[in-house]
């Protein structure tokens, strides 16, 4: 049986400030925009420095999904906003209904794309990239740091 969109539930809503997953833990989830924004962050000594913002039917959390290494960043939903959850084993099943050869095209590109973010931010490329991005106000940095240390305390993530 194919996935479908009646295969997943409602979207899940998130208020601005709230934390999606945090850099390190473990990834169970890949995450579809259905409304609003979510900013994808690090937390370099204590000061949220973003990476990019991503909206309405873009996704997030797909660097993680084809293996098991835990996530390279935060999102955060920087406006009131909704979210799909995709499993990721309900990802991994549909996979397993695809031929092989269609599951090493998706490994390697995942592979691909994460050698292509760690090689933009080893050169600080991403920092030409975020420029045109909305700068956060003191306000909002402080509560996405609160928020993202928060969310960190609760799952045990360091």
């Amino acid at each position: 049986m194919g996935a479908s969109s009646d295969n997943f539930a409602e979207p899940i809503s998130f208020k601005k400030g709230k934390v999606i997953f945090a850099e390190g833990e473990k990834s169970s989830y890949l995450y579809i925009v259905v409304k609003g924004e979510v900013m994808i962050v690090k937390d370099e000594n204590n000061r949220i420095m973003p990476i990019t913002v991503v909206g309405e039917k873009d996704f997030i959390g797909e660097l993680s999904m084809f293996s098991d290494e835990k996530r390279s960043a935060s999102a955060i939903a920087s406006e009131d906003t909704e979210l799909m959850m995709i499993k990721k084993n309900d990802i991994r099943q549909v996979l397993k209904e695809c031929p092989d050869w269609v599951t090493n095209i998706m490994n390697t590109i995942s592979d691909r794309l994460r050698s292509t973010v760690d090689l933009l931010r080893e050169h600080r490329i991403t920092d030409d990239m975020t420029a045109n991005m909305r700068s956060l106000s003191t306000e909002e940095t402080n509560q996405f740091l609160n928020s993202l240390n928060e969310y960190r305390a609760r799952r045990g993530i360091k």
